[in-house]
């Protein structure tokens, strides 16, 4: 059984207006099936060439000086955290590559005040690593690039801050099945998706949010009617 397999799957976000979702907490979780369908213009575009021709968002996910920033989440940065492991990583997915790039953080923008960080080390888990992408301002999740001895590739969320040195003395965090969950098959999907709810987020708070550019293709009233009427955790 692989990462994929072993995990519940779902799709952890920002609460979507206009969406049923549990408005409980920091974030809702949708089932994996009612999720919109990624666009073609994202999905054959390993480059993220799509969010690379936006105008940098107010406020975006570039680390900044509140921000618990170790390793940047660059080239180099990646790099250096990848050779720390020996030869079982060979190569990154495009897309992730693609991502590791100062200029995409400053077109992603997160209504929970999210920051892209590769954390201190690649996290061992079964079948592979999981390098660090996403932290809110808070700590409540993280997100995390799983990098596959097999070449397999995704994208797990978890409560637990893997990949970073413990604290004060502290134990550093110790991967926990039961607090993750898989949420993307690509960087690509993710991504898109994190941009796009972020997105519908604040183009239903203007009060509250940014102004956001969208790719000209981009409907966001489409795109939040078809997440499917699906109970969510």
């Amino acid at each position: 059984m692989n990462m994929r397999e072993s995990l519940q799957r779902g799709w952890i976000t920002i609460g979507v207006p206009g969406t049923q979702f549990d408005d409980g907490g920091t974030y809702a979780t949708y089932d994996a099936d009612a999720l919109p369908a990624v666009p073609r213009e994202v999905l054959e575009d390993p480059e993220l060439s799509w969010l690379r021709a936006l105008a940098p968002a107010d406020g975006s996910m570039a680390p900044n000086s509140w921000s618990h920033a170790t390793t940047p989440l660059t080239a180099v940065g990646v790099e250096r955290l990848r050779t720390a492991v020996g030869p079982t990583l060979t190569s990154l997915p495009a897309d992730l590559r693609a991502l590791a790039d100062p200029a995409i953080h400053e077109r992603l923008w997160s209504a929970t005040d999210a920051y892209l960080d590769a954390g201190d080390h690649l996290a061992p888990v079964p079948g592979g690593h999981l390098l660090h992408l996403v932290s809110d301002s808070q700590w409540v999740l993280h997100w995390y690039a799983f990098l596959g001895e097999d070449g397999t590739s995704g994208v797990v969320c978890s409560a637990e801050p893997l990949g970073y040195d413990g604290f004060e003395g502290e134990e550093p965090a110790q991967w926990d099945p039961e607090q993750s969950m898989w949420v993307a098959d690509s960087t690509i999907e993710f991504v898109w998706r994190w941009w796009a709810d972020n997105y519908a987020f604040a183009a239903a708070n203007p009060e509250l949010c940014p102004a956001l550019e969208a790719p000209p293709w981009f409907d966001v009233a489409a795109y939040v009617a078809e997440y499917q009427s699906s109970p969510t955790r």
